[in-house]
């Protein structure tokens, strides 16, 4: 298992894809559960994971620009490649 970020760097805030979303007012938390249940169900149906930027983004919920907005306060992206998301998707 990976280690908790949280233990690792206790002074360091980690905020998730969705709640960031909400926080700033892109997405309703209705719209961030419904694409993770979709993404939960994905994966358990065998079909492939995608990320739930991906899924807001094909709903038409989200923007491009606001997805790289929120991957960029989380650290991750063009400026932070070695984290393995892709902005684009």
């Amino acid at each position: 298992m990976g280690r908790d970020p949280s233990k690792l760097y206790p002074n360091l805030e980690i905020y998730r894809f969705g709640s960031i979303a909400v926080y700033r007012k892109y997405l309703t938390l209705r719209q961030v559960q419904q694409a993770l249940a979709e993404q939960v169900e994905d994966d358990i149906m065998g079909r492939p994971h995608r990320l739930l930027g991906t899924i807001l983004r094909e709903k038409n919920w989200i923007t491009e620009e606001q997805i790289k907005s929120i991957l960029a306060e989380m650290g991750v992206g063009e400026k932070n490649p070695s984290r393995g998301v892709n902005p684009s998707q």
